[in-house]
């Protein structure tokens, strides 16, 4: 729908809604965060709403069907600088100008959406004041924001309007991956990110192009270096992503250790207080927190690399060298000491513990109760940190140095994970906040326990693609834990934000 604004604030005031003081020729905010003003004209805005179409006449030169998105949808981020290639300039024509105010208010309605669901924490750090200038962050902002909107509102003509810009976008970032500037430009990078999340939430014809994008995004942000991301959009585009470069790495593992790991990134991936991706009520102490779950859980990626080829070739009757499964034992027990230690720390924060609670469908529930949690970013946290046992205790396992009372703490983790599910999983960003756990639980589940994730599957798999049963292995027949084998070969698992 079409509408006028009612707010006279400026519209960057508006889309971050904070008090405009409507100072001209620019407010005071704009002039303090050193950001553009867009300045006070109420022309006119997209509300996500009820609409009529009117017919036109056909205007083939300019209608890209929603169906070409499969002869792109494999397309993976080559972040080499080249020789220049000249993108069809189709996503510039399909964006009309003035771009600009048509994308914030694009964006307010989507913050308008999350006012009853939780998209706010994906939205949150997109530089609103960088819009209107490039045709491909516009068209990748475009692209998510009008899937988002369209599923909220169960319109499927937004939905494929959204692939139609997707596939665009694609091709206009596939031309500035190779431009001898345009390729580390942060807008580049945004846009590439934005592309990601669409993956996740909407899906391609393959399962596995959100994972092969995210390696593409690590392989540029490592190539953009440590001091690029050091501080401001840059490093909050970085923050923003740590989780799915993580979760990238331990379900589509490389021959080097991920560069988040090294030195040079250590303080590169911490937000440190700064607040770039967190709002500012949130306590110092809480981002500290937070920031250590992250030092912690890169450690977990090649712990989980090489224990499933000891676990392999365990189960093939294969002997693995004492001193590579000692080397692999110590890191693991090492990683395993410093999450508990982690663990007693978030605890010990001003936040509710999760409460037992009736399901709210006790007939469709493995449990009586369930955990229930104030605050669904804190309840993933806990679902992560038991995936992450699980991982080092099995690991542990098999290299023949099992901790105490092993298989009593796996399957306390397990149904931990499962009983949150609930809770967690609502809302918009609930599949991706829960998708690495319930993925690792499955692989330590009961028969019946698989069975139920995969109508838990089902379900989340409408809103949030990278959670589709088929990339799961088919539920067991017997009572026993599955391996971890699955883990590794199923590629396009769920990740998680924390």
């Amino acid at each position: 729908m079409v509408g006028v604004p009612r707010s006279t604030g400026c519209q960057l005031c508006r889309t971050r809604k904070v008090k405009c003081d409507e100072a001209k020729p620019a407010c005071g905010n704009c002039i303090k965060y050193g950001a553009q003003c867009p300045g006070y004209d109420r022309s006119r805005k997209f509300v996500v709403g009820k609409h009529q179409i009117r017919q036109r006449g056909k205007r083939a030169d300019n209608v890209v069907k929603p169906a070409s998105c499969a002869a792109d949808s494999n397309t993976t981020l080559s972040c080499r600088p080249g020789p220049p290639v000249r993108a069809p300039l189709t996503l510039a024509r399909s964006l009309q100008l003035p771009r600009a105010q048509v994308l914030y208010n694009m964006i307010e309605s989507s913050y308008m959406i999350s006012a009853a669901t939780d998209i706010y924490s994906i939205l949150s750090w997109v530089a609103v004041d960088r819009l209107g200038k490039r045709a491909l962050l516009d068209g990748a902002v475009c692209a998510f924001a009008l899937h988002l909107a369209g599923k909220q509102t169960s319109d499927s003509e937004l939905i494929a309007q959204s692939r139609s810009i997707y596939v665009l976008a694609l091709n206009e970032l596939q031309a500035a991956l190779r431009h001898p500037s345009e390729w580390c430009a942060p807008e580049t990078l945004c846009s590439a990110i934005l592309l990601c999340f669409f993956e996740l939430f909407a899906g391609t014809t393959a399962p596995d192009t959100w994972l092969q994008h995210a390696k593409g995004i690590g392989i540029l942000m490592e190539q953009r270096g440590p001091t690029a991301h050091a501080e401001g959009w840059d490093a909050a585009m970085l923050l923003s992503f740590r989780g799915i470069l993580i979760m990238s790495d331990m379900f589509y593992p490389g021959k080097d250790q991920l560069f988040l790991s090294r030195p040079a990134w250590h303080q590169v991936m911490l937000d440190r207080g700064r607040h770039l991706i967190h709002p500012a009520e949130i306590p110092d102490e809480t981002i500290r927190v937070a920031d250590a779950f992250f030092i912690n859980l890169v450690q977990v990626s090649p712990v989980l690399k090489w224990g499933y080829l000891v676990r392999e070739a365990n189960k093939a009757g294969i002997s693995v060298e004492p001193s590579q499964l000692s080397s692999l034992a110590h890191l693991a027990a090492a990683n395993h000491a410093s999450f508990t230690q982690w663990y007693d720390e978030f605890a010990a924060l001003p936040i509710p513990q999760p409460i037992e609670a009736a399901p709210i469908d006790p007939a469709s529930s493995l449990y009586e109760t369930i955990l229930v949690y104030e605050h669904p970013s804190a309840g993933a946290m806990h679902m992560g940190y038991w995936a992450s046992m699980l991982i080092l205790q099995e690991t542990l396992a098999q290299c023949g140095v099992p901790v105490p009372n092993s298989e009593a703490s796996q399957r306390d983790f397990v149904e931990k994970i499962l009983r949150s599910v609930e809770s967690v999983g609502q809302g918009t960003m609930g599949p991706y906040r829960i998708g690495f756990s319930i993925r690792i639980a499955y692989e330590l589940a009961s028969a019946e326990e698989q069975r139920w994730i995969g109508t838990m599957l089902d379900q989340f798999s409408g809103s949030y693609a990278a959670v589709d049963r088929k990339s799961y292995p088919a539920p067991k027949a017997d009572t026993d834990g599955y391996s971890m084998r699955g883990t590794i070969e199923s590629a396009s698992s769920g990740v998680s934000d924390y």
